[in-house]
């Protein structure tokens, strides 16, 4: 008699590792895309490379390259950041290594503008890249799914209660703490309560993609895309302003992508 047994997790993760690093794929994932999905994202790298080029010093703009460190650093976080949300939208798991290299360029960028909130939010981030890595793979496993496409769920109406009530406690809270600690410096964050805000949302955004739930997270990732277009308009930075805008683009594609795949799942699926 031969049983069949679960993969464990060991396995599960080191599948899910080989998937998310592997050259093969990330390639596939970013040059084999459909004709439009292409124009697309070179539309959106486009405009971080445009944004690059724009300067502002007082109360002017000029067309020359921000050559400073950080505006190097900027741009990579940009493209990075671009990558990871389009193959996001896609539902591949190969995001997660774009997500990553986002993540630790944004946080220098972040801290170099004392938007602290922006600096602990990308290292909640970081760590839940590689919670999301696992989670991703062990619900394909489960059902003897072999790609890397990712099986979406929904919110309940008390779900959405619940999570109201959470981002509403969560931005009282980081308001209040952004206000009086400062980050290794002695510098406040100048705008803590629109950080907060643009910080809790992406929290719990975050959160429901990684645990793969669909319409819910890009409606939060909307919400919080909108937060940060206005920090960085007032915090000036061309470079992450378009890396936002386009992040806002993307995640009106990616509720209507992520809402396709949730109307294609059984009832039983959508809701486990």
């Amino acid at each position: 008699m031969i049983t069949n047994h679960a993969p464990s997790n060991g396995t599960i993760l080191q599948k899910a590792v080989r998937w998310t690093f592997s050259p093969k794929q990330i390639f596939n994932d970013v040059f084999r895309m459909s004709r439009s999905r292409s124009l697309y994202l070179l539309m959106l790298i486009a405009i971080q490379f445009g944004s690059f080029f724009l300067f502002f010093s007082h109360g002017r703009f000029s067309l020359q390259p921000d050559t400073t460190l950080i505006g190097f650093i900027g741009l990579f976080a940009g493209v990075t950041g671009i990558v990871s949300v389009v193959v996001c939208a896609d539902g591949r798991i190969t995001q997660y290594f774009w997500a990553i290299l986002n993540n630790v360029s944004y946080i220098y960028v972040s801290f170099a503008n004392h938007l602290y909130g922006e600096v602990y939010l990308n290292l909640y981030f970081f760590i839940l890249e590689f919670v999301g890595i696992y989670e991703w793979m062990a619900r394909n496993v489960a059902t003897n799914d072999e790609s890397d496409v990712v099986q979406v769920k929904e919110l309940s109406r008390w779900g959405w209660v619940g999570l109201t009530i959470l981002v509403l406690l969560g931005w009282l809270a980081l308001g209040w703490f952004l206000t009086r600690v400062p980050l290794l410096s002695s510098t406040l964050d100048p705008h803590p309560w629109l950080d907060a805000l643009s910080v809790v949302v992406q929290v719990f955004a975050q959160l429901l993609m990684v645990l793969r739930y669909g319409a819910s997270q890009w409606l939060l990732w909307i919400l919080g895309n909108v937060a940060e277009v206005t920090l960085w308009t007032i915090n000036f930075n061309p470079i992450i302003i378009a890396l936002w805008f386009a992040y806002l683009i993307n995640s009106v594609y990616g509720y209507y992508m992520w809402t396709s795949k949730l109307q294609k799942e059984s009832p039983a699926t959508a809701g486990s």
